[in-house]
């Protein structure tokens, strides 16, 4: 599990337990970051942005309760001057639809973080793939569209045992949906497009072929390193499978850290929180190793409850191999 003086301080150039944090866009109300950031020496500000900037199931969500100040966001010049009033010296993501405009303030009160100009890096599951793709790093082949069209015709011309259909956009509230053949993603598309639309405000989906039934999600936390390069930390290594024994030949832990940390490498993650969810396959034909399914650059995308736990120690950075 992440913890809290880790995220502030991968995101502060500050001691970070005298620094403000904010939070940009925390569209589910209150939720777990107030009370992880907030603190007497640390106030937590939530950035919220207003009605007509936010996806369509947000609009009318109320101001997040927990947080000692709200700046609304109307445009980013006057959020940023509001911030740097308030003495913020962290940022970070409250979720999804908070990771682009989390880096532009960032970028403009001169807070270490990603570069902006590539923020869909963090969040947008066919941008991960067209960028894991170019660097030979394994990934599910697929297609990023808004087209149910376009994904049946790329189905039909990349026959596979099964396929995945989610939202481009990593995080959002949005169940995944297992497709059998053609027929599936037909069926699955309009209910998955509507609900991708309203909670990332983006139609676009991603179907690609079905990833390895064993799923693990990945905790971290990056700071530049004294070299000043991004150092990761894998905070929290989990299974997704329901819980039992282990099956011969499952991954091992640093099988799974070694992927996520040349994933996070590819996709510009240098500093702060990042969730990764993995597959991993072992069939014949394919090979044998993990593959991203999407990450996201926000403390927590999702929890497992009753899995088994396959945390190393907490203080242990793994960092990628140097030349």
């Amino acid at each position: 599990m992440t913890t809290v003086p880790s995220v502030v301080a991968a995101v502060s150039r500050t001691d970070p337990a005298a620094g403000t944090v904010a939070v940009v866009a925390p569209y589910e109300g209150g939720g777990p970051c107030p009370r992880a950031f907030a603190g007497p020496d640390r106030p937590a500000v939530a950035v919220l942005p207003e009605h007509r900037l936010r996806p369509p199931a947000y609009r009318n969500a109320t101001l997040p309760a927990g947080y000692g100040d709200t700046v609304v966001h109307r445009g980013l010049r006057q959020t940023v001057k509001a911030l740097r009033a308030l003495g913020v010296s962290a940022v970070v993501a409250g979720g999804t639809g908070g990771i682009e405009l989390a880096e532009r303030i960032a970028w403009q009160l001169g807070l270490p973080g990603a570069d902006p100009a590539n923020s869909p890096l963090r969040y947008d599951r066919g941008a991960q793939a067209d960028r894991l793709a170019r660097l030979g790093i394994p990934a599910p082949r697929g297609i990023r569209t808004a087209r149910p069209a376009d994904a049946v015709a790329w189905a039909r011309s990349h026959p596979a045992a099964g396929y995945l259909l989610a939202p481009a956009a990593a995080g959002t509230p949005v169940d995944a949906v297992e497709c059998a053949d053609e027929g599936g993603i037909g069926a699955a598309w309009p209910a998955l497009w509507h609900a991708a639309a309203r909670h990332s405000g983006s139609p676009h989906l991603v179907l690609t072929e079905l990833p390895g039934r064993r799923r693990y999600t990945v905790d971290t936390v990056t700071r530049p390193g004294p070299d000043g390069r991004p150092q990761h930390v894998v905070t929290g290594l989990r299974a997704d499978d329901p819980a039992g024994p282990r099956a011969p030949g499952s991954p091992s832990v640093p099988a799974l850290t070694g992927y996520t940390i040349r994933v996070l490498d590819a996709l510009g993650v240098v500093c702060g929180p990042a969730t990764v969810r993995l597959a991993y396959r072992d069939d014949d034909t394919a090979g044998r190793g993990p593959l991203l399914i999407c990450a996201l650059a926000a403390p927590v995308m999702t929890r497992a409850v009753g899995v088994p736990d396959l945390r190393p120690p907490p203080t242990v950075p793994f960092i990628r191999d140097r030349p």
